[in-house]
């Protein structure tokens, strides 16, 4: 019988990255695009944003959630406020991370994002930029190493993989 690979779930509010994050690690093979539905992705599965601010879609959520070796919660660092419940992270049986988006924009809080994640059940997270690149060495190999895909990218010049917070 052949070993079936499972899949990286991303969950956040719209505008957090998710589709960029996808058309990134995929080498441009997915075009970013508002999601309407669960949609698909190689190996990724990329929720509407939608699915995070109404709670009657929780169960499409986990529903989805079957076929995830690792669900990505991503957080906008520039974001005053969270549509992460408490200990949301808690309901899905599979592995998390939290990354934290726009981590070098103007007016990001690292340590407010980190907050809201650690809030929703996050016991590690990963600052990442998807406009400057910082930190996708880092994430690359960290979704390597919890879902076993192997994701090809440039390398980063003058990052140090793992910068941020990992509690």
């Amino acid at each position: 019988m052949r070993s079936v690979q499972r899949r990286i779930m991303l969950v956040g509010e719209q505008a957090s990255g998710k589709g960029r994050l996808i058309s990134l690690l995929t080498g441009g093979r997915w075009q970013e695009r508002r999601v309407m539905a669960v949609e698909y992705c190689g190996p990724f599965i990329n929720t509407p944003g939608e699915f995070l601010e109404n709670r009657r879609f929780y169960p499409a959520l986990i529903t989805a959630a079957m076929d995830c070796s690792l669900i990505c919660f991503l957080q906008n660092a520039r974001s005053r406020t969270s549509l992460f419940p408490p200990r949301f992270a808690s309901m899905f049986n599979c592995a998390t991370l939290g990354l934290i988006t726009a981590c070098d924009a103007p007016g990001a809080s690292l340590a407010r994002a980190g907050r809201f994640l650690q809030a929703a059940g996050l016991a590690q997270w990963l600052p990442v930029s998807l406009e400057s690149g910082v930190g996708m060495d880092a994430l690359r190999t960290c979704l390597q190493e919890k879902s076993g895909f192997s994701f090809a990218g440039p390398v980063e010049s003058g990052v140090q993989p793992g910068t941020g917070s990992w509690t």
